[in-house]
């Protein structure tokens, strides 16, 4: 089976355990609205190989102001953890399902309460303001924090 097929199937499985979320085929990524001014995201990534590849999950908090991008904070699901990226094997089609549901599984665990936990916009500015290692989870682009920081701040009205 050709790796694009694979993927394919990847992407379907995880589509049937996401219902509620939409898929944006050329991003590879789900999105789902909390309310007017946030969407999360879980992005795949895939490192592709000869016959087979892996597959990366990524998840991301969107604040939006209208249909601008306000700050964007996210991290790969083995980060989140602590362990470093994890991969998810696919070389065939039962493994592509197989592989799909613990990547699904890793996300409910790790991802959504990510997701729930910096959809407040007051603990990602306390965050990037302490800086340090959990700042460069969610935002490894140091010289744009104090910028995150302002937007978010103007937007939500917290304390400079």
């Amino acid at each position: 089976m050709k790796v694009s097929e694979l993927q394919e199937l990847y992407i379907n499985e995880l589509k049937s355990l996401l219902p509620e979320w939409k898929f944006v085929k050329n991003h590879r990524h789900f999105k789902l609205k909390q309310g007017n001014d946030v969407v999360w995201s879980l992005h795949i990534s895939c490192i592709n190989h000869d016959s087979d590849f892996d597959a990366v999950g990524n998840v991301a908090v969107e604040y939006l102001s209208g249909k601008q991008r306000v700050c964007i904070i996210g991290a790969e699901l083995g980060n989140i953890e602590g362990r470093g990226q994890i991969r998810f094997p696919v070389s065939s089609s039962g493994e592509a399902i197989a592989s799909a549901k613990q990547l699904y599984n890793f996300f409910v665990q790790t991802g959504l309460p990510f997701l729930n936990k910096f959809s407040d916009p007051n603990l990602v500015v306390s965050v990037l303001r302490a800086g340090g290692k959990n700042a460069m989870l969610i935002s490894p682009f140091t010289n744009q924090h104090e910028e995150q920081i302002n937007r978010l701040c103007q937007m939500y009205s917290v304390d400079m």
